[in-house]
């Protein structure tokens, strides 16, 4: 019997307590994800798509190129900004934001949101390596006779691809410093 409690009441002191349900949250916490890994998501990646479009019907594998110019890690995950453009590298798809963060069984996802565009749209990405190949749907957030689903696959991030994405990403220096890094014949990314 602790008296500090009262009578017949038993327990842990408070002070006891919260330490004990400190030492239980950490393994929830996780550490900031490295800049080395953000850095992997940036550069140049070639898509293909086929997609459904409420107005012109199923439109069959087409593609264009995927531009990450800019990723940051934070605790929560890794943020991008970029751009997706036409097989010719200068006419814009739309500009995009997303965030990736590893998952339980250590594949990635991802999810992109796009804006500064008539239609916009939001994809979802699947991929086992930080700018490695991926899968990913997506869906148009136009309603009516506008809608449109997709589904596509993206190669990795590849020097190949680089001046296709150069106009998307001129002036953000993480992608310069990716052509830098490709003009020093750095393979491509691509995962098993």
């Amino acid at each position: 019997i602790n008296a500090e409690y009262g009578e017949g009441r038993r327990g842990m002191r408070p002070a006891t307590t919260a330490a004990v349900l400190c030492l239980l949250c950490l393994p929830l916490a996780h550490t900031q994800y490295a800049t080395g890994i953000a850095d992997a998501f940036v550069g140049a990646q070639h898509w293909n798509e086929s997609g459904w479009y409420a107005d012109k019907g199923l439109l069959d594998h087409y593609d264009g190129y995927f531009c990450l110019c800019t990723c940051q890690s934070t605790m929560e995950g890794i943020f991008c900004s970029g751009g997706g453009v036409k097989p010719d590298g200068v006419t814009a798809v739309a500009k995009f934001l997303g965030v990736f963060s590893e998952e339980m069984d250590g594949t990635w996802t991802g999810s992109l949101a796009a804006y500064n565009n008539t239609k916009p749209f939001a994809d979802r990405f699947r991929m086992r390596s930080p700018g490695g190949r991926s899968n990913y749907t997506g869906v148009s957030q136009a309603l009516g006779a506008e809608s449109f689903v997709w589904r596509g696959y993206m190669s990795g991030v590849s020097c190949e691809y680089g001046a296709k994405c150069s106009h998307m990403c001129a002036g953000a220096g993480m992608f310069a410093e990716w052509e830098r890094e490709c003009g020093d014949a750095r393979p491509a990314r691509v995962d098993n």
